[in-house]
Formats: C-alpha cells, sequence, structure tokens
C-alpha cells in the first residue's frame, strides 16, 4: 500500500477528524459569539436605561419649566417679601422706611434700638401665624418708641403701613394703654424685620 493512496479507511478517518475540528471550531465560535452578543445586548440595554432617563429628565425640567414660567408673577413677589440684606445691609434704610411710616401716620418716633440678628439658616417662628419662616432667612428685631399720646387712628396706620410693606417687617409685639385725653399710651414695639 503507498503512503499517498487514500483508501475508503483513510478517508473514513480524515473525514471524521475534519468533522470533529469543524464541530470543536464550530462550538467555540458559537459560545464566543454568544458570549459577545451577551455584551452587546447588556450594553444596548444599559444605552437603553440611560436614554430612558434622560427623557424623564427632559420631561420633568420642562414640566419645571412650564411652572417657573407660569407662576413668574407670585416668584416675583416672592422675592419681594424679604428683604434682601445687601439693601437692608446697614440700618440707615430700616430707620428710614420706619420713619417713612411714622411721617405718613403723622406720628413721632422717639427711639430705635436694633437687636441682634438671628444666625443664618435657622428657622425662626414667624409672629402671626405659627408658621415658620424659610431656612436661609433671617431677622433683625426693632424696638420702636412712639411719642405719647397718640392717637390711636394715626397708631392703626403706623401699624398698617408695617403690616402691607409685603411682608418685610411684621410687628411682633405691641402694648397699648387707654390715655385720659382720648388717645393712646404706646409702650414699645418690636418690628421684626426679616432679611436674607
Amino acid at each position: 500500500m503507498k503512503l499517498g493512496a487514500l483508501t475508503a479507511t483513510r478517508l473514513r478517518i480524515i473525514l471524521a477528524v475534519s468533522l470533529l475540528l469543524i464541530e470543536v471550531l464550530g462550538s467555540l465560535f458559537v459560545t464566543n459569539a454568544d458570549r459577545i452578543l451577551k455584551s452587546y445586548a447588556a450594553e444596548v440595554s444599559q444605552v437603553r436605561a440611560d436614554a430612558n432617563a434622560s427623557q424623564n429628565n427632559v420631561q420633568t425640567l420642562r414640566k419645571i419649566q412650564q411652572e417657573l414660567l407660569a407662576n413668574k408673577d407670585a416668584i416675583a413677589r416672592t422675592n419681594g417679601i424679604v428683604a434682601d440684606s445687601q439693601s437692608y445691609q446697614y440700618q440707615d434704610q430700616i430707620i428710614t422706611d420706619l420713619n417713612d411710616y411714622a411721617k405718613r401716620a403723622n406720628i413721632t418716633l422717639t427711639n430705635l434700638d436694633f437687636l441682634a440678628t438671628a444666625p443664618s439658616g435657622t428657622t425662626t417662628p414667624a409672629p402671626t401665624g405659627g408658621t415658620t419662616a424659610v431656612a436661609g432667612v433671617k431677622t433683625t428685631s426693632v424696638s420702636v418708641t412712639i411719642k405719647n399720646p397718640v392717637e390711636y387712628d394715626r397708631l392703626l396706620r403706623f401699624i398698617k403701613s408695617i403690616e402691607e410693606n409685603l411682608t418685610k417687617m411684621q410687628i411682633s409685639s405691641i402694648g397699648l394703654a387707654k390715655d385720659s385725653g382720648g388717645g393712646v399710651t404706646s409702650q414699645v414695639l418690636t418690628i421684626e424685620v426679616y432679611i436674607r
């Protein structure tokens, strides 16, 4: 028998080895392809989840933007509720405001005394309503002494001016006594000024 001659037995062995080799290579290819496809599917799933989260964030931001636009008047009013610490950095502004209110009410202020400012970031009870002020809002108190006796109507106008100033100032305490001349005698008024 020659070495180069193909017999049925040799051909069967070559065919069996070839089929075994094809099967091994095929299973390696399928296993590798499966691993690559699973990795790709995981990446696609992550990208899809990120895209959904981004879409939700965009929708939330659009909703917030619409709410801000719809409530811009309320936001502008809210900014007016609290005095900026820059505009009230010097107590002269507070004194000027109180003197203007007193002048309009035709009463005389004899003394203004500033008390300590509440620390930043604390919540302080609001003088009326029992709610708490917003964190980051500081208050300073001013004790105001009025020249006595004073007509009741004039004192009410002064108090109303303070209370109607978009709540930058509120009266936190007041003491009144009836005067024999038909007016009232006012003890010290304590006014809280909200600043940020």
